[in-house]
C-alpha cells in the first residue's frame, strides 16, 4: 500500500475516533511512524487531508453501498444488509465528527452533503422496489420517507438531542431504522423483515 492511502486510512480512522479537530498532522505521523513532512508532501494542510480523507471514506462507503445493492435478494434484505454494514461503521465513529466537519471543514462538508443526496436516491429507490414486490405499504410518500430515513441519519449525530455521554450511536442509529421499516410495511413485508432480521 503507498504511503499516501496509507495516511489516508490511518487518519479517516483518527478522525472517527476522536473527532477531527483533536487530531493533528503530528498524531497522524507518530501513528505511521513516519515524519510529518511526509504527510505535507501529500497534502499541503490539514483541511486538504481532512477534505481528502472525507472523499476516500464516501467513495469507499459508496462501493460498500453497490455490493450491498447486487447481494440484496429484496428490497427488506437490502434496508438488513446496510444496517449490517452501518453497525461495523459505527461501531469506531465518534459523533463529534460531524460537527467538526460542518463547522470548521465545510469543503469536506459538502461532499459528504453531495453523498447524502445520493443516498436519498438509494432510499427512493429502495422504497419504489419495495412497492412494487408488495413489501412496502403503496401509500406510502416515497420521497418524504426518503428525505426523513436519511435526515434521521444526521439527527442521530446531533450531541443537542443525542449526548454521547446518554445514548449510544448506534442504538440510536438501529431505533430509527427499526421504527421507519415498521411505518412502511405491510403485513408481508412485516414478516420478511422479522423473519430476516
Amino acid at each position: 500500500m503507498e504511503i499516501k492511502e496509507r495516511i489516508l486510512i490511518k487518519s479517516q480512522e483518527m478522525y472517527f475516533a476522536r473527532g477531527v479537530r483533536s487530531v493533528t498532522m503530528d498524531n497522524i505521523a507518530t501513528e505511521l511512524g513516519i515524519s510529518k513532512k511526509t504527510i505535507y508532501m501529500h497534502f499541503v494542510d490539514k483541511g486538504t487531508l481532512v477534505e481528502a480523507s472525507t472523499i476516500f471514506f464516501l467513495k469507499k462507503q459508496k462501493c460498500q453501498e453497490k455490493e450491498t445493492f447486487l447481494k440484496a435478494k429484496n428490497s427488506i434484505d437490502e434496508i438488513i444488509l446496510n444496517t449490517q454494514m452501518m453497525r461495523e461503521m459505527l461501531g469506531n465513529i465518534n459523533p463529534v465528527i460531524f460537527h467538526d466537519l460542518q463547522k470548521f471543514y465545510p469543503k469536506a462538508w459538502n461532499h459528504y452533503l453531495e453523498h447524502k443526496k445520493n443516498l436519498k436516491d438509494d432510499v427512493l429507490r429502495n422504497l419504489d422496489e419495495g412497492i412494487k414486490e408488495g413489501y412496502y405499504r403503496v401509500d406510502i410518500q416515497t420521497r418524504i420517507m426518503a428525505k426523513l430515513r436519511i435526515e434521521s441519519v444526521d439527527m442521530a449525530f446531533n450531541q443537542d438531542l443525542f449526548p454521547a455521554k446518554e445514548y449510544n450511536l448506534l442504538d440510536i442509529q438501529l431505533a430509527f431504522i427499526d421504527h421507519f421499516i415498521r411505518g412502511i410495511v405491510t403485513d408481508k413485508g412485516l414478516k420478511a423483515y422479522e423473519s430476516i432480521k
